[in-house]
Formats: C-alpha cells, structure tokens, sequence
C-alpha cells in the first residue's frame, strides 16, 4: 500500500472518529497498533469491532472482502462487526450482520447476512444498546 492510500485511510478514521464521537458522546479514537498488532481500526465503541475504510469506488469484491476482515477481528475480539466505508464524494455507509438489527434472526456470517445503513441509523443502534 502507497503512502497515498495510508494517509487516505489514516485521515478517513480520524474524520468516522470524530463523527462517532459526536453522534454518540463517547471517546471514539484510532487504534494505533492496528498495524502491527491487527484488531480493528476505531477503539470506543462498546461492544462493536470498528474496522474503516475510505476509497475512491467501493466494488461488491471489495465489501466482501472488507466484511470478512471485519468479521475476523470483532470474532477474535469478542465483538459484534461494524465495517464503516466512505466513497469519494458520498457519506459514510455502515454495514451490520441481520441478527444485530433483527432480534430472533441467528447470526450466519459473510456478506450476504448483512444490511446497510447510515450513521446516524448505526449510532441509534448502539445508543439503544447502551440503554
């Protein structure tokens, strides 16, 4: 990965990060030993592995893939996954497993489990969660 790609996506976790924060009155901050360690991109949000991505055009292959890195580390964390993705010139578009939105759905994984919705639906999701 360029230098380019890593300040784009540095900067797109610090900007999610501040939205996050905002939205949901917590201590949302980037995990800084994401890379050497792995885990997930954003550390504050109770219970949910953030991982984040920012892009010129997001393709389905990607979000398959993004979804399933995103998977792994809430799993490995103990976390339900949340994959967060903005494109150039749009919002930011989060992206959850069924069984979190839909009570009594199992959770199955991959992709094709998974809806997608705002920010400020997402952090409706978690403030309720909170309660």
């Amino acid at each position: 990965m360029g230098a380019m790609s890593r300040n784009k996506g540095k900067a797109g976790e610090r900007e999610l990060a501040a939205i996050l924060r905002e939205e949901l009155g917590a201590d949302i901050v980037r995990n800084l030993v994401q890379a050497r360690d792995g885990g997930c991109d954003l550390i504050g949000v109770d219970g949910w592995a953030v991982e984040c991505k920012r892009v010129h055009k997001a393709t389905g292959s990607d979000l398959r893939a993004w979804w399933a890195q995103a998977e792994g580390q809430a799993l490995a964390a103990g976390k339900r996954p949340v994959l967060a993705f903005r494109e150039d010139r749009r919002g930011w578009r989060v992206v959850v497993n069924l069984c979190d939105i839909a009570p009594g759905v199992e959770r199955w994984g991959g992709y094709d489990w998974t809806a997608t919705m705002s920010v400020p639906a997402w952090c409706a999701l978690v403030r309720e969660r909170m309660t």
